[in-house]
């Protein structure tokens, strides 16, 4: 039996951006990565392990949502 891993989005409220008008920050989600696992725990950590990035930049996987794509 060949178990398919599911795909899961993650975002976060952590940071800020700027909107093309530099005045004006933007309080919004962004979009860390989409990564695949078993399960939504198991897809963070693969994110994390791909991407090194995300903790580097200071992000907390803590205050990670993650979403399966369906």
């Amino acid at each position: 039996m060949v178990i398919k891993m599911k795909s899961y989005i993650f975002y976060t409220e952590e940071g800020h951006t700027i909107a093309p008008n530099e005045d004006y920050e933007v309080e919004n989600c962004q979009v860390l990565g989409i990564a695949s696992g078993n399960d939504c725990q198991e897809a963070k950590r693969q994110l994390l392990e791909d991407n090194p990035w995300i903790t580097e930049a200071g992000f907390s996987p803590s205050k990670f949502i993650g979403k399966e794509l369906v």
